[in-house]
């Protein structure tokens, strides 16, 4: 049987002249040309990459502090009492606090319905207070800065805000026509701006 297929396998036929059979594969010239442009492909790829990181970045941050200022004013209506964002450089401590002055957001912010009911609330008292939420602010380049140096916010328990106006801008180190600012009025309710080349945010630093 084993002899049989022997007999039976396919024999090998030498090519004419005695030359090898034409062998399939790249070519220097064709390998380089793949190289050059799967080179041009990841020049194009990478920044375009890199936007959309920055983007979804940015947009992160935003979506947070528009969330969070949504869950204020609605506790706020819920409870019927004054709610308080303000901006915290220690966020995620057992006794957070607010910073004192400024319109620094970046390191933080926190949530939390006032206890004594004092619309003008500008410190968390863990034995008064309810903390609701606590944010751990920005991440690499962004930076998140409140106009009129606004350090706290409040919300009545009517769902609107104890000042006339708050903006904050959300940017990165691409500048105004990459940034994000939210707006508050006396409603209460968070508007979404975006910066673009053709309407830039009016300030990374200074929103108004």
């Amino acid at each position: 049987m084993i002899q049989s297929f022997v007999n039976q396998a396919p024999t090998l036929q030498p090519t004419q002249g005695g030359k090898k059979g034409k062998q399939t594969g790249f070519t220097l010239i064709e390998l380089m040309i793949t190289m050059s442009i799967a080179a041009i492909l990841l020049t194009v790829a990478v920044p375009s990459f890199n936007t959309t990181i920055a983007n979804n970045r940015l947009a992160t941050h935003t979506n947070s502090l528009v969330t969070d200022l949504n869950v204020a004013r609605s506790e706020a209506v819920k409870r019927g009492t004054t709610v308080v964002l303000c901006s915290s450089s220690n966020p995620n401590a057992a006794a957070p606090t607010c910073i004192g002055s400024g319109n620094i957001w970046t390191s933080g912010w926190i949530v939390f319905v006032n206890g004594t009911g004092d619309t003008d609330a500008s410190q968390f008292a863990a034995a008064t207070d309810t903390l609701l939420k606590v944010s751990s602010g920005a991440t690499g380049t962004t930076t998140v800065l409140s106009g009129a140096t606004l350090n706290v916010f409040n919300y009545r328990a009517d769902g609107t805000n104890s000042g006339a106006v708050a903006d904050f801008a959300i940017c990165d180190d691409r500048g105004v026509n990459f940034g994000r600012q939210v707006q508050i009025r006396t409603t209460g309710r968070p508007r979404l701006i975006s910066g673009d080349a053709t309407t830039p945010l009016g300030s990374c630093t200074s929103p108004s």
